[in-house]
This record gives C-alpha cells, sequence and structure tokens, in this order.
C-alpha cells in the first residue's frame, strides 16, 4: 500500500482486472519491478506504480506476511539442483564478501526485521538517481512522456553514491581448490570457476563470448570431442558467469560420463591443455570475423522484444550501457581486441579456479545451512597447480576451422 492508494492488494487487483500482471526479481546489483496491462489502463497503472516509491506505507501486518511468502519460495527451490550448486558455491568465496551472502532469504534469515528496518532500508536505497525507468505502450512519445515525468519526477533524489565492492570476492590458491557437491537428481557436473574484475565495459568486443565459443566449440579438434572420444564427457558450456559492475566471472561446465566422474583431473588436464592451446594462438582474425557476424544475424532475425520482455531489458541495460546504444550495444560485436582477449586469458590459471565436482556420488563432510546440501570443500595437492600450469598443447586439440557456409548476404534471390 501507499498513502494515496492504501488498500492492501488494490495494486495488484488492479492490474490483473485489466488484463495485466506484475512481478519482480532481485539479482545481484539491481531490484526490478514490472508490470503490463490493457494500453487503455496504462495512465492509472504508472500513477499506481510511481506511488511505490514516493510514499510506501509498509503496513507491519504485510511486512511479515512478506517474509512468509519469501520463506515459502525458498522452500520451494530447496530441491533445486542449479541453486543448490549456486549458492554452495559461495562457501569457496571471500568471508565478508557481499558475493559470498546468502541472496534470496527465509523465515530464519529475515525473522528480525520490522517496519523499521523496511522504512531505513528504503531511504537508503531507493534514490531516482540510482533508479532506471522504461515503459513500453502503442501512444506517441510525447504521451508517453507526458504520462510519465509529472509521476516519477516526485521520486526523492537522495544523492546517493553508486555502491562499489572489491573485485577480488574469491583469491588466488596456490592449492587445487575443489568443492564436491552431492546432487538430488543424478547428475556428473564438473564446473570451473574463473574471478575476475568487471568486465562489462568490454561490451565491444565481448572477450568472454569470444572465450565461451572456443572453449565450447564441439566440431573436430575440439575439447568436447577429445573428451567424448574418452569417453570422459558428454556436453560443455562456457562463458559469463557472473557479471555486473563491479566484479565477474568466467565459467566452464561439462557434463561427465560415470568414467569422466571417476577421472575427473584427467578432464582438467586436457581443459589446461586447450588454454595452453589459446595461449599459444591468441584470438585468430577469423574466429572474430565469424562470432561478430554470428551476432549481426542474430541481432538482424532474432524476435523483437514486447510488453514486459521489452522494459526489463531496457531498464536493466540503462545500468551498464550507453543511453542511446542499449537496442544495439549488448547484442552486436564491434571491434577486434586481441589484447583483451588475452588479459582475460592470462586469468585462466590453476590457481585462480575454483573446481566443483557434482554428483550423487561424491564424498562429503559437512552441510550448507540454507539448502542443507553436503558438501566438502578442499585445498590440496599443490603439484597438481603446477602440473596445470605448464600444460602442454595436446596434438589432437586444434581450433575451430573457418566456417566456409556463414551467409555474406541477406536479399531474397527471385
Amino acid at each position: 500500500g501507499t498513502e494515496k492508494y492504501p488498500d492492501e492488494g488494490s495494486y495488484q487487483k488492479f492490474i490483473s482486472t485489466h488484463d495485466g500482471f506484475s512481478n519482480a526479481y532481485t539479482s545481484e546489483d539491481h531490484t526490478n519491478f514490472h508490470f503490463e496491462i490493457d494500453s487503455d489502463f496504462l495512465e492509472e497503472g504508472l500513477d499506481r506504480f510511481s506511488q511505490f516509491f514516493i510514499s510506501p506505507l509498509f503496513e507491519k501486518e504485510l511486512v511479515k506476511r512478506e517474509i512468509m511468502a519469501i520463506d515459502s519460495e525458498h522452500s520451494k527451490n530447496i530441491s533445486n539442483d542449479f541453486r543448490r550448486i549456486f549458492q554452495v558455491k559461495r562457501k569457496a568465496f571471500e568471508i565478508g564478501h557481499p558475493a559470498r551472502h546468502f541472496p534470496t532469504g527465509s523465515m530464519e534469515t529475515l525473522s528480525h526485521v520490522n517496519r523499521k528496518d523496511m522504512l531505513d532500508f528504503y531511504q537508503k536505497n531507493y534514490s531516482s538517481n540510482q533508479m532506471m525507468l522504461a515503459v513500453a505502450g502503442p501512444q506517441n512519445l510525447e504521451t508517453l512522456q507526458n504520462l510519465i515525468v509529472p509521476r516519477f519526477i516526485k521520486v526523492k533524489n537522495r544523492n546517493l553514491v553508486e555502491k562499489q565492492v572489491s573485485t577480488k570476492f574469491m583469491k588466488r590458491d596456490s592449492r587445487f581448490r575443489l568443492m564436491r557437491i552431492k546432487t538430488i537428481k543424478d547428475l556428473r557436473l564438473l564446473k570451473f570457476v574463473f574471478p575476475l574484475s568487471k568486465t562489462l565495459h568490454y561490451y565491444k568486443s565481448r572477450p568472454l563470448g569470444m572465450l565461451g565459443f572456443l572453449i565450447g566449440h564441439e566440431g573436430y579438434g575440439s575439447l568436447l570431442s577429445l573428451l567424448k572420444r574418452k569417453n570422459l564427457a558428454t556436453g560443455i558450456s562456457a562463458g559469463v558467469g557472473i557479471s555486473n559492475k563491479s566484479f565477474s566471472s568466467f565459467d566452464v561446465d561439462i557434463k561427465l560420463t560415470k568414467k569422466g566422474l571417476m577421472n575427473y583431473t584427467q578432464v582438467i588436464d586436457h581443459f589446461f591443455q586447450y588454454v595452453s592451446l589459446l595461449r599459444k594462438t591468441g584470438l585468430p582474425r577469423y574466429i572474430y570475423e565469424e562470432v561478430k557476424l554470428m551476432s549481426e544475424i542474430e541481432y538482424k532475425f532474432s524476435e523483437k522484444l514486447e510488453g514486459t520482455s521489452l522494459v526489463n531489458v531496457f531498464s536493466t541495460l540503462m545500468m551498464y550501457y550507453p543511453m542511446r546504444k542499449i537496442e544495439v550495444s549488448p547484442y552486436i560485436i564491434s571491434e577486434y581486441k586481441p589484447r583483451i582477449f588475452d588479459s582475460i586469458l592470462y586469468n585462466l590459471t590453476p590457481d585462480n579456479m575454483l573446481t566443483i565436482l557434482a554428483s550423487q556420488n561424491v564424498k562429503t563432510s559437512k552441510k550448507e545451512e540454507f539448502y542443507g546440501v553436503e558438501y566438502s570443500l578442499t585445498y590440496n595437492n599443490p603439484r597438481w597447480i603446477k602440473k596445470w600450469r605448464n600444460s602442454k598443447v595436446n596434438p589432437k586439440l586444434k581450433l575451430p576451422e573457418i566456417n566456409k557456409f556463414l551467409p555474406k548476404r541477406f536479399n531474397i534471390l527471385s
């Protein structure tokens, strides 16, 4: 409820009555609130929506009810292996760093929260200079602006300074850092997490995307083809893990066979052999041209976003990209920067890696407190680190060949 619309649930009722829905989510560095409604009722929808950021009430009983709703959602996620792995890997992060925190909430962690806490949090974090707004509708731009400005100009500007946190959420270690996680489903997953400083400002050259393309390649001479030939793995994916304004990570997920689970260090051997190949070759121009062209094709022929999908994406992208380029910049690669690629590659070292082995059949020694996940975290065998750091190029591993089948023109032939 708000001072102008104090009735409990009136916003949701208004939205749903007029063919719409509302929702929200919180990620690592922002919270997103959104709604969709019949365009004839957009004006009142915006008026009701804006009041949440101008004069929220935070009624005592409703705060308690919301905590129960959060706890209910957490309970629903307890059996989700993705969530479990996502949470437990934080145990390897630096104590005190926000990246290590429990990211959602439960009755246990929120039981002390009261109305005063909510108001304090709102006043400390909600300021117009740290907020982005995107509105889409069939009305012309002038009409939309007239619907928006008189309402949202009332959101208070507290002149907050953007929060910055340390880029070092996981430090280098000369020992082999291995986390074993017991899963609920019959999974066999080997995951590598490489912590990095922020990489969002490299959006024109997309080095993590280039690296993910090469490591995740599945053709002749690829890492996966070698692992398949040895019956060690069935699938691989690589790319951006965490990414925000303070830090990021490069993640590699390898689906293991039963043999691969038993011989996971052999899989790591081959991974670093491929990294050695990349260090030797760098980023070839033809690989850049292929990924660049594919980004243009995907952008040209992608389904155009509408409604909440559109405003959710744009309001988020406004945090990271120049305002006038947010429709294109996140999707199309425009600069060849092999030195930036090499600097990212330099961070893919065994002493800068968290290795996660997730399966029903792993030995564990601890239990995580929020999801009850059985896991173990060991730091040992510095000799493995030395071995992988000095990996030689495997002659069976090769870069992707030039793709002769990429289209150069898109006009329809007669």
